[in-house]
């Protein structure tokens, strides 16, 4: 009976940030070669929306997907704005288009939930009494409620 990986959720956090990150400084690098601030701002708006959305797939929980993805995403686009794409309200300009890519990674990361009630539900560890139907570890000989034999 193969079971599914237990992933580590600030395992799963630090690989959204490194996503989002990672996404963002290409996204923010490829912006650079588009010569209308306004054409820039719209794709760079849904660009980082898609790598939020990657990156929070990294992730089992909402929340984590978003602040990853913001982190992520806030960290690879100052970096760019630094080296490549000087303008003097960086700081702001990077806080907003972040903002684009942790809605998707809360999109996204949300869904992640139904699977983690599922694996817990039906993962490995979950062994029931036969007698008083309570739930005991994988290993256990003994219930600790009835204190009946299990046999299976």
């Amino acid at each position: 009976m193969a079971s599914a990986p237990v992933r580590n959720p600030l395992a799963g956090f630090v690989l959204a940030i490194l996503a989002a990150t990672g996404l963002s400084a290409v996204v923010g690098f490829a912006s650079t070669l588009i010569p209308y601030l306004e054409f820039r701002l719209f794709f760079l708006g849904l660009a980082l929306f898609g790598a939020g959305a990657f990156a929070g797939r990294k992730t089992c929980l909402g929340i984590l997907g978003f602040m990853a993805a913001y982190l992520g995403a806030f960290v690879g686009l100052y970096l760019i704005e630094l080296l490549f794409w000087t303008n003097p309200w960086m700081e702001l300009l990077a806080l907003g288009l972040a903002l684009a890519s942790a809605l998707g990674g809360l999109v996204t990361g949300k869904l992640g939930v139904r699977q983690l009630e599922r694996a817990a539900q039906f993962g490995p560890g979950v062994r029931r009494c036969s007698s008083c139907g309570a739930r005991v570890g994988t290993s256990a000989h003994k219930c600790w409620s009835c204190k009946a034999t299990l046999t299976y």
